[in-house]
């Protein structure tokens, strides 16, 4: 029982640390928004290869968040009818959609990402015009970093549930959730 919790706090708290490592990209997307703003408004210069890079930024930074708005609860949900329910019964309803829903989808798009990523590295892909970033094979592998991340936030909340439905005490989740495994 306390290697459930205890595996379900690390996953967790492994998905919200990456999300919180990758928040900081919003910070290079608004001044790459900026610096192109700024170069095609008062230089006159327009630049293919900062058009690319934001939504470069704008991609993997959806992507890595998905982790941590899953463990937080952010993400979509009928959060009025969940609320309704006991405990038990919406760990039950986080349980099922988990393991029959997320898990599944997750190891899809990771077995067919992989090929996705690694045909792009073995063609040095990139972008389609010819003034845009070389080497799309890295905004690419955000994609596959983004679902491991989603899957690991899953595998959490599946353990979770699981000690919930079988009756563990949960204790409550600290603030500082990257305390809890010294990420």
């Amino acid at each position: 029982m306390t290697a459930l919790l205890a595996s379900a706090r690390f996953l967790k708290a492994v998905a919200r640390r990456i999300g919180q490592v990758s928040a900081w990209l919003i910070v290079l997307l608004i001044l790459t928004v900026v610096l192109d703003v700024i170069t095609r408004r008062f230089v006159v210069l327009g630049s293919t290869k900062l058009q690319d890079l934001e939504w470069h930024f704008h991609a993997a930074l959806f992507l890595l968040s998905l982790g941590y708005a899953y463990v937080e609860g952010e993400h979509v949900r009928i959060d009025v009818l969940l609320e309704r329910f006991g405990l038990k019964t919406a760990a039950a309803i986080e349980f099922l959609g988990a393991v029959l829903f997320l898990v599944p989808f997750c190891v899809i798009v990771l077995y067919f990402g992989w090929t996705f990523v690694e045909r792009s590295f073995l063609l040095s892909e990139g972008s389609a015009t010819q003034t845009g970033l070389p080497y799309r094979w890295i905004i690419k592998t955000s994609l596959l970093i983004g679902f491991l991340t989603l899957l690991l936030a899953a595998l959490g909340v599946i353990a979770d549930s699981l000690a919930t439905l079988i009756g563990a005490k949960r204790k409550p989740e600290p603030d500082t959730h990257y305390d809890e495994v010294g990420l």
